[in-house]
């Protein structure tokens, strides 16, 4: 389920609000990090935590333009995740989650780069415009002195 400004489910009180600060390994406590530091990870988004939520088939909804009330000048977005565990749980579930999506998306990459190296190789293999140059020069006639 993907919600955009959709702020009745926290009237429900079903849902928690997750941040991606929460699981950020450059915040300190203080700033917003809620999980401990070798738990932390290195700039996580909002696609990552909707993956992981996703992945540990939680109930979620996106609201992409807010923003954490410590940092308002800078909206990385939300999500709301459904209450099936404490919150705490709940956070540290995604954050175990979240490296193994990491390297899933790496390996991702890493495919589609070899993907397009494999049709540029294959289309090199056909002549080149300056070999056409010189097979066209063969057929032009001399120039009389």
């Amino acid at each position: 389920m993907i919600l955009e400004k959709n702020y009745t489910l926290r009237r429900e009180n079903t849902h928690y609000i997750i941040f991606p600060e929460y699981f950020d390994k450059n915040l300190t406590r203080k700033q917003g990090r809620r999980i401990p530091l070798n738990e932390a990870l290195e700039n996580p988004t909002l696609l990552e935590l909707k993956l992981a939520a996703q992945k540990l088939e939680y109930d979620y909804a996106i609201q992409e333009y807010s923003a954490y009330p410590r940092q308002w000048w800078e909206a990385r977005g939300r999500i709301l995740v459904e209450k099936k565990t404490p919150k705490l749980q709940t956070l540290r579930d995604m954050s175990v989650e979240i490296p193994r999506i990491r390297t899933a998306i790496i390996k991702q990459k890493k495919q589609l780069i070899e993907d397009v190296k494999k049709r540029r190789a294959a289309k090199s293999t056909s002549p080149k415009k300056s070999d056409k140059k010189l097979k066209q020069k063969d057929f032009r006639p001399k120039r009389r002195k």
